[in-house]
Order: structure tokens, then sequence, then C-alpha cells
């Protein structure tokens, strides 16, 4: 993830690069990790380990994170998850693509989760 305070490359220009920042900060923050807020966040590491997920639970779990979002909650959403079956543990390719339904503008991130 990008640090916006100090890499001033980049810009956010509308509310798609605002959901997509929002939506980088949900997957890198855990959800003990921002005071005052104890469900912001996700919990993919103890999620995974515990339950093996099929791809649609853990689609749903991811879809059910944009709830307490600004920009996300009205954006239109997209969420693809595959998943690779390992021995011991799966990995699951996550791609998450973002569309401004009044302005049509569109965007997407890929992340892997093991």
């Amino acid at each position: 993830m990008i640090d916006l305070a100090i890499d001033s490359r980049v810009f956010i220009n509308n509310e798609v690069d605002a959901a997509l920042q929002e939506l980088d900060l949900i997957f890198n923050t855990e959800n003990t990790e921002l005071i005052g807020y104890p469900n912001y966040g996700s919990n993919f590491e103890q999620f995974l380990w515990q339950m093996t997920p099929s791809s649609d639970s853990l689609q749903q779990y991811i879809k059910e994170l944009f709830h307490n979002t600004y920009f996300l909650n009205k954006m239109s959403t997209d969420v693809k998850v595959q998943v690779l079956e390992g021995e011991y543990r799966n990995i699951y390719y996550v791609n998450i693509t973002v569309e401004d339904p009044n302005t049509g503008q569109y965007g997407y991130r890929d992340y892997q989760l093991r």
C-alpha cells in the first residue's frame, strides 16, 4: 500500500480513486488496529486459518466489509474469488472491480490471501 502522506505522485482525482484507497485500507488494516473503530478492517488471517472457507463464503465476507465505508458504499462492486487448494492451507486470489454508477468510471484491485 502507498502512504499518500509520503508519496506525492499519487493523486485522488475522483470517487473511484478514493474507493480504491479505501479498499486498500480495509485489506491492510486488522480489526483491532484502529482505536475507536473495532469493526473497521479485516480479519483475514484468523478467518482463513480457522475455517479454510469456500470462495463463496469469502466473497460474502468481503462484501460485508464494504457496509461500514463511505465511498465503497456508493459504488457498484464486483468481487471474484478463486481458490488454489493447498495441503495445509488454501491460497485465495481476489479481484475486486469498483464502478461509479453516476460517471461509469471504474478501477480494480487484485489481492492474494494466504
